[in-house]
């Protein structure tokens, strides 16, 4: 074993007894000494240090550059690009040289770390722009203000910018610019380039004056700077013409222009005419309207012509001398023509050109030109229109005014057509009538309760009943069916088959294509008393009606009736072949007869009109209001309720029928019918479901109003 191994003795330790040291010991009371103090401090403030790192949460901020500067608000702790912050709001903000400062709101929350990267925006360069020259503009990458120099071209961003400078007789000179940007300044010296020429002038004869751009160089021969854009060159002398022309030599060389022959100077026209605005030609080429001054060749002749609507041109010749102005004022000759004017009402105002004539017929003399004539009476439509008198003959022209009634109707057509090629004739009721037939009329039904009714309102009915093919541009899979072999679905028989509501529908789809208001609105309440039945079965509460619309419609059954029975005299017709004799002893229309009978209970025996079910719609003769198959071919749906209510008073305006009700009116007769009952005009049944032998014509108000009377 080595020595270093070796243990060292160990000196033996005894115990000895204690002894109190000689003397008082000194209590300090009350004092606490300096130590403690600091002990204490220390010891609060490494607390306060521990609980701040506890709560605070890291934020790494870096900045590009990496030198900026930061500046928080409040209390922070920072170890490199690492800041413990508390959580709470902060302000920051980052500055450097060259650098735009930045400032922003920072929220520190307890829940994550936060990064931030900033990058500070770089201040724009300055370009001191030097030079001999002044006034020179600058355009800075092509923007559209310019800066005038020499000086200082302010805010351009790092980066190359190119500017162009320009002056006035000078050449653009352009540049490509580094800019470092950093608010730093730098400095650019330049020099622009001459942008002239010269050029040597003179003129035949000489001692012309010579001026450039307005500017006055001196007299010909003469030489002067010429730019290589362009110069205006003009030169003058007291009796000859002023020469100018635009001019340009190559900036730096020097040219000789061919020598400049000068022309003697014009002579001058001063022309006025009586009245002015009359076009004036000089040897066939128009030089504008009167009055006018132009320059005219001296010692020639020369002719003018002056022209003006409604006066008579005369050539005029003239020659004038050199610099000398000739005055003329010419004073035009009216070409007259005669109009031979017929009014009627003969008291009639007539105005031409909006001046008062006279009133009455009249002869008008007036100018060959348009004139505006007017026509007015009081209570009648004026009349304005356009004429041209004619000097080489006189005009004859006859005006009659119309009522505004009678003008309000000109402009309604008597017969009009549908989108779906419906033909509707215009009706313009004016009468008082009883629907309904008398007690003792043979045939009557008790349903046929006299009204007094009275139609005011113009409207327009269908010239036919609605054929299948005309039905089926709605509903292209309608089928009228047959009976017994005979169809009644051939394209031009009328459609049958089909329910009130069918009808109404219909007529609210050709409103839509025509572009007019649907007359009819369907408002439906389940279980609610039965107004109409849709497909489905369900219940309608009512059919709403907008009366001030001009959609298409059924016709009211006052309107089906005023169109059927009573004749354009005023008379009224029992039957639809217009007397009071039954059976009718010609054919008339289609109804139940000797080809029917194995169709119908009731016929006519001794009437034949070749069809055993419904014709082609339009087959008979029309009423004498132009309406065919009203009362026969089929029977119609009108638009009104079915009721009983007579009335005898004053007669109803426009009647249409009750509010309510739970059947529709069914009008006419048809095919199917033969008796004496059935075939009068004043039959009408009621009903809701479709039948085989009824169908329906559409009708529509002509004008739409804002509120019904």
């Amino acid at each position: 074993m080595d020595s270093t191994d070796q243990e060292e003795p160990t000196e033996n330790l005894k115990p000895t007894k204690f002894s109190p040291l000689d003397g008082e010991t000194k209590k300090h009371r009350g004092k606490v000494s300096v130590g403690l103090w600091v002990l204490a401090i220390t010891l609060a403030a490494g607390s306060l240090v521990m609980l701040y790192l506890a709560s605070a949460m890291p934020v790494i901020i870096t900045t590009t550059p990496s030198d900026s500067r930061i500046e928080l608000s409040g209390i922070s702790f920072r170890i490199g690009s690492n800041y413990l912050l508390l959580p709470g709001k902060y302000e920051v903000r980052v500055t450097a040289e060259g650098y735009k400062p930045y400032d922003m709101d920072l929220e520190v929350s307890s829940n994550n770390k936060q990064q931030l990267n900033l990058v500070l925006e770089p201040l724009p360069g300055q370009l001191q722009v030097e030079s001999t020259l002044t006034d020179i503009s600058a355009l800075v990458d092509g923007a559209p203000s310019v800066t005038i120099l020499p000086g200082v071209i302010k805010g351009l961003r790092k980066g190359t910018h190119q500017i162009v400078l320009s002056k006035t007789r000078y050449l653009d000179s352009k540049y490509d610019v580094d800019i470092i940007g950093l608010g730093e300044t730098q400095t650019l010296s330049v020099e622009l380039q001459p942008g002239w020429g010269t050029l040597k002038i003179d003129s035949v004869p000489s001692a012309a004056e010579l001026w450039v751009d307005d500017n006055f160089v001196g007299n010909t021969p003469a030489s002067a700077e010429v730019l290589q854009s362009g110069s205006t060159i003009s030169l003058k002398k007291s009796g000859f013409n002023d020469w100018s022309d635009t001019l340009s030599v190559p900036a730096g060389e020097t040219q000789v222009y061919r020598p400049i022959s000068l022309v003697t100077a014009d002579g001058y026209l001063q022309l006025e005419t009586i009245p002015t605005g009359a076009s004036m030609m000089l040897n066939g080429n128009f030089q504008g309207i009167t009055p006018l001054k132009i320059p005219v060749r001296p010692k020639q002749e020369h002719t003018i012509d002056v022209m003006m609507e409604g006066y008579i041109n005369k050539p005029h010749r003239f020659t004038v001398a050199s610099d000398q102005l000739l005055e003329l004022q010419l004073t035009l000759q009216e070409d007259i023509g005669e109009i031979a004017l017929s009014v009627s009402p003969e008291g009639a105002k007539v105005y031409v050109d909006n001046k008062f004539s006279r009133t009455g017929s009249q002869t008008l003399r007036l100018p060959s030109r348009q004139h505006e004539l007017s026509v007015e009476q009081e209570g009648y439509r004026t009349e304005t229109f356009k004429v041209l008198p004619q000097p080489s003959q006189q005009q004859a022209l006859s005006v009659s005014l119309l009522t505004e009634e009678e003008a309000y109707w000109s402009t309604r057509p008597r017969r009009i057509t549908t989108n779906g090629d419906i033909h509707l004739l215009l009706m313009r009721p004016k009468a008082s009538f009883f629907m309904g037939a008398p007690r003792r009329q043979p045939g009557r039904r008790a349903n046929e309760v006299e009204r007094a009714v009275a139609l005011q309102r113009p409207f327009y009915i269908g010239e036919t009943e609605v054929s299948n093919r005309q039905f089926r541009m709605w509903q292209t899979t309608h089928s009228s069916s047959a009976i017994s072999g005979k169809t009644l679905d051939m394209e031009e028989q009328p459609v049958v088959n089909v329910s009130w509501e069918d009808a109404t529908r219909f007529c609210n789809w050709l409103s839509k294509k025509d572009g007019l208001t649907p007359f009819y609105r369907y408002e439906c309440v389940v279980g609610g008393a039965i107004g109409c039945l849709s497909a489905s079965g369900t219940p309608f509460d009512e059919v709403m009606r907008d009366w001030s619309s001009n959609g298409y419609r059924l016709p009211t059954e006052a309107e089906w009736s005023w169109a059927a029975r009573i004749d354009p005299e005023g008379s009224t017709q029992i039957y639809p072949w217009g007397n009071d004799r039954f059976p009718p002893d010609r054919v008339v229309g289609n109804y139940a007869d000797t080809a029917a009978t194995k169709l119908v209970r009731f016929k006519l025996l001794s009437y034949t009109d070749g069809y055993p079910v419904s014709a082609p719609t339009g087959t008979f003769a029309s009423n004498k209001k132009g309406l065919y198959d009203i009362g026969g071919n089929v029977a119609e749906w009108v638009n009104d309720y079915y009721d009983l209510q007579p009335h005898r008073g004053e007669p109803l305006i426009d009647f249409k029928g009750p509010r309510k009700g739970t059947r529709r009116v069914i009008r006419g007769a048809s095919w199917a019918m033969g008796s004496r009952s059935e075939l009068r005009h004043t039959y009408r049944d009621h009903g809701n479901d479709p039948r085989i032998d009824l169908g329906f014509r559409i009708a529509r108000y002509v004008d739409r109003i804002t509120e019904e009377k």
